[in-house]
C-alpha cells in the first residue's frame, strides 16, 4: 500500500452501492483496512436517505452503474439534487465499455470513474487521490 500512508484516512467517510458481492468485498475492505469509515448498500434503494443519516457526512459515494432496480444515474441525479449531498464526490464504478461510459459519466457530472474488475493493489491509492481533489478516470 506505497503510496496511500501519507494521508489519514480514518478522516474520511465512504458510501459504497454496489450489487455485485466480490466488487462489494473488494471495497469494503479496502475502505476498513484504510481506517475510512465506510457504509455499504447493495441495491442503490435508499441511498440519499443513507447518505443524509451518515455522520459525517460522506466524502466519496462509489456508485455502481448497474443496480437492481435502478442505475448509478438515475441515484447520481437523486444525489446531486439533494442540497446537503450535491457537492459529495461521486464516483462511477462499473464493467461496462469504458470507451462508452467514460464520456457519459463524464456529461452526467460524475467526478470519477474506476472500471471493474478493482484492482486491489491500485484501489487505495484511487480513493487517495480522489479525496485529493485529483480527477481518476480509469478503466480498472
Amino acid at each position: 500500500m506505497v503510496g496511500t500512508l501519507d494521508m489519514d484516512f480514518t478522516k474520511y467517510s465512504a458510501l459504497a452501492v454496489e450489487d455485485d458481492a466480490g466488487g462489494m468485498a473488494i471495497i469494503g475492505v479496502m475502505m476498513r483496512y484504510l481506517g475510512m469509515q465506510s457504509y455499504l448498500n447493495t441495491t442503490g434503494d435508499g441511498v440519499v436517505e443513507l447518505a443524509r443519516a451518515m455522520k459525517p457526512r460522506p466524502d466519496v459515494i462509489f456508485l455502481d452503474i448497474n443496480l437492481p432496480k435502478t442505475n448509478g444515474y438515475e441515484v447520481l441525479k437523486q444525489i446531486r439534487a439533494d442540497v446537503k449531498l450535491k457537492d459529495v464526490l461521486v464516483v462511477a464504478v462499473t464493467a461496462q465499455d469504458a470507451d462508452t461510459e467514460i464520456p457519459r459519466c463524464m456529461a452526467a457530472g460524475f467526478d470519477g470513474f474506476i472500471g471493474k474488475p478493482i484492482s486491489r493493489s491500485r484501489f487505495p491509492r484511487q480513493i487517495r487521490r480522489i479525496l485529493s481533489g485529483e480527477p481518476v478516470w480509469e478503466t480498472y
